[in-house]
């Protein structure tokens, strides 16, 4: 009896006992932050890339809420910046390339949803035009096992 107990401590200690661990709901949190962090990241790369079909296999759909949100009349009215359709013309088909970075980054999720607010700049690589700063709204589902933005609501300081 005393090596039989002796072998099950042995096991328990190194982790040998034929059941895997169970995930815990925090485990699967931070998993889920993770690639949703991803989706993050991979949204500024494709961006600066110039990469379209990166860029859209982020997105739920190429129907999402897409929009800039201002005060400045302006954006406001501007049909470039109403939805995801005209900002892809506008950035992708323009032929102009783009960085944008992101900082502040805050993800909130609960089970298949998630919502991720940054700030962040946005300039042309070649140098004309002035960087913008400004502030965005990422809402997120997951689906089909993968984390797939939904919506973008953004404002930036544009005038």
């Amino acid at each position: 009896m005393k090596l039989r107990t002796l072998l099950l401590c042995g096991l328990l200690a190194t982790g040998m006992t034929g059941v895997a661990a169970a995930h815990t709901p925090a485990d699967a949190q931070a998993s889920d932050r993770a690639a949703i962090a991803q989706v993050v990241d991979n949204y500024a790369r494709y961006m600066t890339a110039g990469s379209e079909q990166g860029f859209e296999s982020l997105l739920l759909d190429q129907d999402i809420p897409f929009a800039a949100v201002s005060a400045h009349a302006a954006i406001a009215g501007s049909a470039a910046l109403k939805d995801y359709a005209s900002f892809r013309k506008a950035v992708f088909a323009s032929g102009d390339k783009y960085r944008q970075v992101f900082s502040n980054v805050k993800i909130d999720d609960v089970g298949p949803l998630a919502q991720v607010s940054l700030t962040f700049t946005v300039e042309r690589l070649d140098g004309k035009g002035k960087a913008y700063t400004g502030w965005k709204i990422l809402q997120l589902v997951k689906s089909k096992g993968a984390w797939k933005i939904a919506s973008e609501l953004y404002t930036f300081d544009g005038s």
